[in-house]
């Protein structure tokens, strides 16, 4: 009898051995799980974008390896649950910042980019004299909107009028920027705007080409009667 019961109270713990036997994981796995968190980060910028999708490429060599292992590797539930958190992540945050760049233009306005069709075209020259180049002047008296930086002022509050620069360079270093690096924004209706350092901003209005000296000493060619304003949604 007591021999059957050594035997019988053995059972159980044989059973709990083979029942929970440890199987090891992939390191892989663990990192998927660190993308899952880091992938949260994509909502902040469309260039984050890349962390999800790392993530899921991660998660699946996982997987990938797990269900090569006959059995030897455990953790396939949860490199699954990290590639799908992270595929819809990237689907739901690519969603986002498309939905950002489709609306930031307000309606009867045209999307210009101050480097390409503004800055790069530089000035012709006619007869010896330097003239706006007839891609630029093509912009004149048209609704646009475009993105830039703001030069600094000694005034931050209240500014009716200021500076707009093709880059945060020419603002953030001191510099003077070259004429056609530089668009005079005036805000129309008794608008104000605040500065906003070293930060993306966005305009809308119309442009002028009048050459003008602004109260800061620089010499804008191109001025815009600005009907909107506001932190840009998307760097491009």
């Amino acid at each position: 009898m007591v021999n059957q019961m050594n035997s019988n109270s053995l059972m159980p713990a044989e059973l709990d051995q083979d029942e929970f036997q440890y199987k090891p994981m992939p390191p892989l796995v663990a990192v998927s799980m660190a993308f899952v968190c880091l992938s949260m980060l994509a909502g902040l910028s469309d260039l984050l974008l890349i962390v999800p999708l790392l993530g899921i490429a991660l998660a699946f060599v996982a997987y990938y390896q797990i269900s090569r292992s006959a059995g030897s590797l455990g953790g396939s539930g949860l490199a699954i649950t990290c590639l799908v958190m992270m595929l819809l992540m990237f689907i739901g945050f690519s969603g986002l910042h498309v939905h950002s760049y489709t609306t930031e233009v307000p309606e009867g306005f045209v999307r210009i980019n101050f480097n390409s069709d503004i800055s790069q075209k530089g000035f012709k020259v006619s007869g010896g004299q330097l003239g706006i180049h007839a891609d630029v002047a093509k912009l004149a008296d048209k609704p646009i909107y475009l993105k830039g930086y703001m030069y600094p002022y000694r005034e931050t509050e209240g500014l009716s009028s200021f500076v707009l620069c093709k880059d945060s360079g020419e603002c953030c270093f001191g510099g003077s920027p070259q004429q056609t690096d530089m668009i005079l924004i005036r805000m129309i209706g008794g608008k104000t705007v605040n500065y906003h350092d070293k930060m993306l901003v966005g305009v809308a209005g119309t442009l002028r080409v009048e050459p003008t000296v602004d109260e800061s000493g620089l010499q804008p060619i191109y001025q815009l009667d600005c009907k909107y304003f506001a932190p840009a949604k998307t760097w491009y």
